[in-house]
């Protein structure tokens, strides 16, 4: 193995290590908002459960946008800047790039994702302003219906990552 190869190949596995701790803590913060929804009673969950969803629904999000970012800067060798630098990742990693990497997320997760973006973007400068009870709700059902699609993309993408490893290993 080449010294190239051989650091390409150091650079997969530590991309790997990482985007499973990434992987970690959204299953954390998935956890977390299934436990707030089963408290979900009417008229209304209480309000201590209204932040765990909400904290829960931040986490993941920035969890998966972290992994995507970690892919953009060692694959793609680019990570957006720029005022809507977080959608741009988002698109970047949901399309194919041939010859170098399969897309990360399947383009039909993008608007269900960008809608979560945006409920992160909001929770993490709305200070002192009362959740929307309906908004948190949509957006807690929305990661429950995505997510095995993002843990089946992702559980891809790690292939496709550990076969380039090997490729590289000889």
């Amino acid at each position: 193995m080449s010294p190239e190869q051989r650091g390409a190949s150091v650079d997969l596995a530590r991309l790997r290590v990482e985007v499973a701790e990434d992987r970690a803590a959204m299953a954390r913060c998935l956890d977390d908002v299934r436990a707030a929804l089963a408290q979900w009673e009417p008229p209304g969950p209480e309000r201590p459960w209204l932040a765990v969803a909400a904290v829960g629904l931040h986490g993941w999000y920035t969890g998966l946008e972290t992994a995507l970012e970690r892919v953009a800067r060692a694959i793609d060798q680019r990570v957006p800047t720029g005022e809507n630098w977080h959608r741009n990742l988002l698109s970047q990693c949901t399309a194919e790039i041939p010859g170098v990497r399969p897309a990360v997320l399947p383009r039909g997760l993008h608007v269900d994702l960008v809608e979560m973006l945006e409920f992160r973007h909001f929770f993490r400068h709305a200070y002192g302003v009362n959740l929307d009870v309906g908004r948190l709700r949509a957006n807690a059902d929305r990661l429950l219906r995505v997510c095995p699609d993002v843990a089946t993309a992702l559980d891809g993408f790690e292939q496709f990552l550990r076969t380039t490893q090997e490729t590289l290993a000889g």
